[in-house]
């Protein structure tokens, strides 16, 4: 009995315990950290981590020893671990700049902590450089060995900021590759390991591979490339000058953002609120997201991103907690800057149908927290959205979103930008692009937004590549060259005109027989507005908005639209007449309304309206009808209406002009008026070679003269068709045929049926002198 007593005595102390002890809730270790800064600036504390002292102890990592810190699912950085301060929250564990900058940490983003359990290698060489771009001198090293020896830990892609290197020079310094000298060499096999120790499974956790700094021991080699060497991958921060084309959109985040954050008081003194958000809306890929890395990585301020369908919660309130948690952490850590990405999956517009009451909660929510903000407050929101008509229009307003930035479709100037900071990544080596071919491809690529080009750029690689196989080329010898650039064009279609996608039809000027006088008409009108754009505003001069083809069937009204859409290089829009018309009301007007936005948003484009008398009836005949109208008024207010209609070009083409409403042929509209005829002489004799050309035809220049004399008046779709009938009739006569003779041209001859007449060409005529108005 007396060891049970003894037992159960024991057994009761140890359940009890101290009441101290029993009161203390377990310590619950963060799923995630976030990242701050350290207060720290000396070079021993460059590769500290610290943390609080709870979560060294759940990590069962001890002061001083090796952890690694990375972003969530991602290699982390490696660091040396020391329990922080005792006022931080658990969650948040600090790091110092050079430590960030190596996986391109953001204050604010969020971390995940593992215990390293193997040993860095000591390092046998060090490259250095400096981010200003200056060799570094030979009287550095002595300075720089001692800062590296206090430092300790190092990996490429460190950056230690304002370092003093030599008398009266601080510079920015960049570890940009260890032990670089023996990196190429083989592994040694012997060192493999196949059984997963944990020495293997720890290296594929880093993101730079540390190394031990050893004084007088490891070879420092002083350079001036700033970048980590290509093999290491690690994630490089976009900076304002990696954007180009958007200068005038970048200098006004600069403004808006910067100030408000770095000098709060100055709005104060002049008794006025600083900026408290900014609206960023634009056409999908024009670099809207971009533009907040570049704030995020730029502005030393604490970001925190929303992604909008992301923070949604099925359960009720828990969308607004989570978005009011995000404010009051960005309170917390001023200055900060909260990012809303697709802001209108968050904030829909209330006055919608498709608006319900979760989503008036979370508007509501949202309006609040930004009012609740605080005039004093260094917190800025930018938003970004590619609809931004669906935003509820309370945000909108000053005190809320104050700026509204549209980031457009670049224009020529801000493609060339674009593409030559493109080809200034690939190495001088790998492509033979000069700068007047950069310039030749930024004309070429209208309609293109950043992310086209940079889609461009590299299916420009995989073309080089696939011919380089294709040739047996070596890979040290392969370069991109305009070639394959016009290649990846074929490959690579404006982001605007996706949704409408027509495969080009490769007709040529050369392919219409005759028609001259047309062909340099419509140069005319589609070249001359963009290659003397400065012309036309300096002396105040509008370009031709619109150009009708009328004349009789077969006439090649049509086959000129195809080679225009060819030839010009331009983005080119069909659209066939009875196809616009829906049995919903009001959704014809709206494919009129699409049409046009999408030729606005790729211009300079060209619509091309195949038998527009379809869609515009003339309303004094009687013979329209009321969705006609509603669609005819909806293209009369698109043509020249108040949106001003630039860069876009209409052609249009009937056989039926009389039947076309005159509102829409007066000038400003369709004002040039381009009659095209049935072929002659000359003209026929082209279509006859062009049909003929793999006849093997006998006398071929008799013949050929002797049926261009016998098919006047005839339409060049029957010039067409009596060639192809010829063929028939020899391959009906002789299934091998391989040439086609004099008597099958007359057989063909008998059986085409002449589809113009005197009477029509005579109703032409009279067209044309009523309307008074030519190309």
């Amino acid at each position: 009995m007396a060891p049970k007593t003894s037992s159960s005595s024991g057994k009761k102390k140890a359940s009890s315990g101290t009441p101290e002890e029993s009161k203390m809730p377990k310590f619950k270790l963060p799923t995630t950290f976030i990242a701050r800064p350290t207060f720290k600036n000396d070079e021993r504390s460059i590769c500290n981590v610290y943390m609080c002292k709870e979560v060294l102890k759940a990590l069962e990592i001890e002061a001083g020893g090796l952890c690694i810190v990375g972003k969530l699912s991602e290699n982390g950085v490696v660091g040396v671990a020391q329990p922080g301060d005792d006022s931080q929250p658990c969650n948040v564990i600090q790091l110092s700049g050079p430590l960030r900058s190596v996986g391109n940490v953001l204050l604010g983003d969020r971390l995940e902590v593992r215990k390293a359990t193997f040993q860095p290698e000591y390092a046998s060489s060090v490259t250095l450089g400096s981010r200003q771009n200056m060799q570094l001198p030979e009287s550095a090293e002595k300075h720089i060995s001692k800062l590296l020896d206090e430092c300790g830990l190092i990996m490429p892609g460190m950056v230690i900021l304002g370092r003093e290197v030599s008398e009266n020079l601080n510079l920015d310094l960049v570890v940009t590759a260890v032990n670089d000298e023996v990196a190429e060499e083989l592994p040694n096999i012997a060192k493999l390991d196949i059984s997963g120790s944990n020495i293997e499974q720890n290296q594929v956790f880093y993101l730079s591979p540390p190394a031990i700094f050893r004084k007088g021991h490891t070879k420092i080699i002083l350079g001036a490339d700033i970048a980590p060497s290509i093999k290491y991958g690690l994630p490089q921060p976009i900076s304002y000058g990696s954007v180009g084309g958007l200068k005038r959109e970048v200098d006004l985040l600069k403004r808006t953002i910067e100030l408000p954050l770095n000098e709060p008081t100055l709005f104060a003194e002049f008794g006025v609120t600083p900026p408290r958000g900014i609206l960023l809306h634009g056409p999908p890929g024009t670099g809207k997201t971009m533009l907040l890395r570049c704030v995020a990585s730029e502005a030393n301020a604490h970001i925190l991103t929303i992604n909008g369908p992301s923070i949604v919660s099925k359960y009720l309130g828990e969308t607004e907690a989570a978005l009011r948690d995000i404010f009051n952490e960005a309170k917390l850590y001023q200055p900060s800057i909260i990012f809303i990405d697709e802001i209108d999956s968050l904030a829909p517009s209330r006055s919608s149908d498709d608006s319900g009451e979760v989503e008036s909660r979370v508007v509501a929510t949202l309006l609040t927290l930004m009012d609740g903000m605080g005039s004093s407050g260094r917190v800025v929101v930018v938003a970004a959205t590619n609809r931004p008509n669906a935003v509820d229009s309370a945000l909108r307003r000053p005190g809320r979103l104050d700026q509204e930035v549209e980031i457009a479709i670049p224009d020529v100037d801000a493609r060339h930008d674009i593409l030559a900071k493109q080809f200034e990544k690939v190495s001088v080596k790998r492509h033979e692009l000069t700068a007047d071919d950069v310039e030749y491809i930024a004309s070429r690529t209208h309609g293109y937004v950043g992310a086209d080009l940079v889609a461009l750029c590299r299916e420009s690689v995989m073309k080089t590549v696939q011919r380089g196989m294709i040739q047996g080329l070596a890979r040290e010898s392969l370069k991109i060259t305009l070639k394959d650039v016009e290649d990846a064009m074929a490959e690579i279609r404006p982001s605007a005109m996706r949704e409408i996608f027509l495969e080009m039809p490769k007709v040529f000027w050369s392919d219409i027989g005759g028609q001259e006088d047309l062909k340099v008409k419509l140069r005319e009108m589609i070249q001359l507005p963009l290659e003397a754009s400065g012309s036309f505003e300096r002396l105040g001069v509008s370009a031709p908005k619109g150009v009708l083809l009328y004349g009789p069937p077969g006439c090649s009204k049509t086959l000129t639209a195809k080679a225009l859409a060819t030839e010009s290089g331009v983005n080119f829009l069909a659209v066939k007449g009875p196809e616009i018309f829906n049995k919903y009301v009001g959704e014809s007007e709206r494919a009129i309304r699409e049409v046009f936005r999408k030729a606005r948003a790729a211009s300079p484009s060209i619509i091309f309206f195949d038998e527009i008398d379809a869609l515009s009836p003339d309303r004094d005949s009687g013979g329209s009808t009321s969705a006609a109208n509603h669609v005819l008024t909806s293209l009369l207010n698109e043509i020249d209406g108040v949106e001003e209609l630039n860069g876009v070009v209409i052609v249009a083409a009937t056989n039926r002009p009389d039947e076309i409403d005159q509102a829409l042929l007066r000038p400003g509209r369709l004002d040039r008026h381009i009659y095209v005829g049935p072929p002659d002489y000359d003209a026929r004799i082209q279509i006859l070679k062009k049909n003929t050309k793999n006849f093997q035809l006998e006398n071929a220049e008799e013949l050929l003269t002797e049926l261009a004399g016998k098919t006047d008046g005839c339409s060049g779709a029957e010039v067409v068709l009596l060639c192809q009938e010829a063929g028939l009739a020899a391959i009906m006569e002789n299934l091998e045929a391989e040439r086609v003779e004099r008597r099958h041209f007359e057989k063909a001859l008998s059986g085409i049926a002449r589809g113009i007449d005197d009477e029509m060409l005579e109703y032409y005529r009279n067209f044309q002198n009523r309307s008074g108005i030519s190309a």
